[in-house]
């Protein structure tokens, strides 16, 4: 097996919509859209926070990436204005993983092939 086929790659379509989860548990927001900081050298995540605001979040600042994205710090939002409900974001499919139908491989989710013997997995 390869290094490379060892590395988890997480694409930035992926990563648009998924919710922001903070160190304590809190909901932070839903990813919006991915940037690179050309002066420090690295990715930012684009947030839309409950309150609709957006803020960026730093790549240093995140400790996985799974089914959301997990922040390795506290992160502050600011309230929704009054009288505005906050919007909250959708609840997370939860997708079982897809079963290749010519080798029979468990792969995950989101696979459009599988991984152990290429076939389309729909």
């Amino acid at each position: 097996m390869s290094s490379l086929s060892r590395k988890k790659v997480v694409t930035g379509q992926k990563l648009l919509g998924m919710q922001v989860i903070d160190v304590k548990g809190s909901l932070v927001g839903v990813v919006r859209d991915v940037g690179v900081d050309l002066s420090d050298k690295q990715l930012i995540l684009f947030v839309t926070t409950r309150a609709r605001t957006d803020i960026e979040i730093a790549w240093g600042n995140i400790q996985s990436i799974e089914d959301v994205v997990l922040l390795t710090k506290p992160v502050e939002t600011p309230l929704p204005p009054a009288g505005t409900p906050p919007s909250v974001a959708p609840p997370a499919v939860a997708m079982g993983p897809v079963i290749c139908p010519k080798c029979k491989f468990e792969a995950p989710a989101h696979a459009k092939f599988c991984p152990k013997c290429g076939s389309p997995t729909k």
